[in-house]
């Protein structure tokens, strides 16, 4: 019997996880605090802001403001659909023990501060980038008509 437990505790842990353990633990990370914020502040109206402003600065203000509200509302829209496809994509990319590393590592206070500095890291890096985002969407429309002609 001593020697029955030690094989097959190894056994159980050779043995691939279920899909479902997989999910269980896919979705315990997405729906965890940490995640949630995330998808909170990269859907949220500041977020779309800054990325429409990186991409073009030549609508109006009274126009942007109303393209911001209908993207963050459409944006909301797919948002169960959007978790739905992340717990799947990490149920099926990760390992449970990468899952569980991951979910232990955002929950920490460390990976909670830094998950919280994802959204300003992006809005400042988007930010940046708007005059050659610009820029090439120019040179990309120009191509495109070139090419397509």
């Amino acid at each position: 019997m001593k020697r029955f437990i030690p094989i097959a505790t190894a056994l159980m842990l050779a043995l691939p996880a279920t899909a479902d353990e997989a999910t269980d633990a896919a979705t315990a990370f997405i729906q965890s605090p940490v995640q949630q914020k995330l998808l909170d502040d990269m859907l949220s109206p500041e977020m779309v802001l800054t990325q429409m402003q990186a991409v073009s600065s030549q609508l109006p203000a009274d126009k942007v403001d109303i393209l911001v509200k209908i993207v963050t509302e459409e944006l909301g829209t797919i948002r169960p659909e959007m978790e739905t496809a992340m717990i799947a994509g990490a149920a099926q990319s990760f390992t449970i023990e990468e899952i569980n590393a991951l979910t232990e590592f955002y929950n920490s206070p460390v990976g909670a501060s830094a998950m919280g500095k994802m959204t300003p890291y992006m809005q400042q890096t988007m930010g940046a980038l708007g005059p050659s985002m610009q820029q090439m969407q120019g040179r990309i429309v120009q191509r495109v008509q070139t090419e397509l002609q």
